[in-house]
């Protein structure tokens, strides 16, 4: 490795997995170093400091590279979350509340640190060199575990006034769920979203009702097993509902989809296309994202990059 080469270390810290990975700062697109590990149960925040410091540090082993090589992190977490101070505010799937991870990650590293929502992360990633670099505006929309959107809108991130900007998961599609229970996850997670599709199974058919479940449900689906097809059929209302609605309020030039259930189930985003075709005077096309799962840690990365380069972000979001 030259001498002069810079790295930036991406973090995609995730329910299930904690991916890391080393980058050129000047090419954050070009992973010289990739691992994945899982995330244990009840991981504290502390924890999870020590095991992201082991991982980075093989990687520059890997490579060859001093510890000095290393100029800047980058962070993506699920949850709402402060951006623009790098604090975790609430992630459903971690049990952490009001963690301010960017501080932590640089004292604990001793560089500058920047901490993003895993799906703006995505949107900005798509925006800049995936699906959607040619578009003004985009709506990046994950259907996976849970349900979310990033949004970039004339080239900026927008996060919301309490930064919570996307948290699609409490779209309310009917009347009747009105003030129903639907816990930390809100009503179209627990719908659509692959927790909440489990459980639904579970309920009829038994089973853990594990996010991992939801692949049964819709290969059962395909089968024509009566209960799977109710179940898929309202998923992909629901969010066919929530993406006209994203339309009628943002006018994207372009939606992206990603997550494991959005790539992999084509009669669901055929049912969003129809309805989006069918209702909007102005339908925006939706589209596969071709970054993937990798979408996540690549905004990491250019966000890191950019930290680096101007460490102090703006008040109103983050130019895309």
């Amino acid at each position: 490795m030259p001498v002069q080469e810079r790295l930036l270390a991406g973090i995609d810290l995730g329910g299930t997995n904690i991916r890391v990975a080393l980058s050129p700062l000047a090419r954050p697109r070009e992973r010289r170093v990739w691992q994945s590990i899982e995330t244990p149960p009840g991981m504290s925040p502390e924890a999870f400091l020590e095991r992201v410091s082991a991982e980075i540090s093989a990687g520059l082993a890997t490579l060859a590279a001093p510890p000095e090589a290393l100029c800047g992190i980058g962070c993506v977490a699920p949850g709402i979350t402060d951006g623009e101070k790098g604090v975790i505010q609430y992630a459903t799937n971690l049990g952490w509340r009001d963690v301010p991870l960017a501080a932590m990650l640089a004292e604990r590293f001793g560089l500058p640190a920047v901490v993003e929502n895993d799906v703006n992360a995505a949107a900005l990633a798509e925006y800049t060199c995936g699906t959607g670099q040619q578009a003004h505006s985009l709506v990046y929309l994950t259907v996976s575990t849970g349900v979310a959107v990033g949004i970039v809108v004339e080239g900026r991130l927008w996060r919301g006034a309490h930064h919570a900007a996307g948290e699609i998961g409490y779209f309310l599609p009917e009347p009747r769920h009105i003030g129903q229970d639907w816990g930390e996850n809100g009503c179209l997670e627990m719908t659509a979203g692959g927790i909440g599709l489990a459980r639904a199974w579970a309920r009829h058919r038994g089973g853990n009702g594990v996010a991992a479940e939801a692949v049964e449900v819709f290969n059962r689906a395909r089968d024509g097993h009566p209960e799977a097809v109710a179940l898929v059929r309202r998923a992909a209302n629901y969010l066919a509902q929530a993406v006209v609605a994203i339309g009628a309020l943002i006018d994207p030039e372009i939606v992206v989809l990603g997550g494991s259930i959005a790539q992999n189930e084509p009669a669901l985003v055929a049912r969003i296309r129809e309805v989006v075709s069918m209702t909007l005077p102005h339908p925006m096309p939706v589209l596969h994202s071709n970054l993937g799962g990798d979408a996540p840690m690549l905004g990491a990365l250019i966000l890191a990059a950019r930290h680096v380069a101007t460490p102090v972000s703006d008040a109103a979001g983050t130019d895309a």
